[in-house]
């Protein structure tokens, strides 16, 4: 069975905000080091993202050229492919592919279930032990980028491992 959060014990966020951007900029970085499965979406696609407890995290829609990523633990998620791209490898294994994405990442600050406005233009939710993420390119040392997301707390422990790197001088 999927649970949604009632609405009106959720907290909603702005991750764009100046707060969140310096908290993500002091944030630890992670490397994603999960294989997942990956097939291409059908355009018009629905796909809804189920946490492993059974919590519906967030829904998307496919578009053309957009891929329908599973995690280990069975979370299905929308990339675009150059995004998928910059953050997955082929592997040998037809349909399996090794990340080699990063993020800057810390746990939830609210102590509560919270929401925010995905980049993919729907809400996402999250529990109070999720984590709030942004890509890390370690090109651009500096830059925060605008998109930021949640990924559920145990998933994040499945499939992210702690990398060494200072925190950005944001002064």
């Amino acid at each position: 069975m999927t649970e949604t959060f009632p609405q009106k014990q959720v907290q909603e966020l702005d991750l764009s905000s100046q707060a969140y951007t310096d908290a993500l900029a002091q944030a630890p970085v992670y490397a994603k080091t999960a294989t997942v499965k990956a097939r291409a979406a059908i355009p018009g696609e629905q796909v809804k993202t189920i946490l492993g407890g059974g919590l519906k995290e967030t829904v998307n829609t496919a578009e053309e050229g957009d891929l329908i990523v599973t995690n280990p633990g069975g979370e299905e998620y929308v990339l675009k492919s150059d995004n998928f791209g910059k953050r997955y490898e082929a592997t040998e294994e037809e349909g399996i592919f090794r990340a080699k994405g990063m993020a800057r990442a810390f746990q939830n600050p609210t102590g509560g279930d919270i929401k925010i406005m995905a980049p993919w233009g729907e809400e996402q939710f999250g529990n109070a032990a999720c984590m709030i993420a942004t890509v890390y390119d370690p090109e651009q040392l500096n830059v925060i980028g605008p998109d930021r997301y949640i990924i559920g707390h145990e998933e994040f422990l499945a499939t992210y491992a702690p990398v060494e790197q200072a925190p950005i001088d944001r002064q």
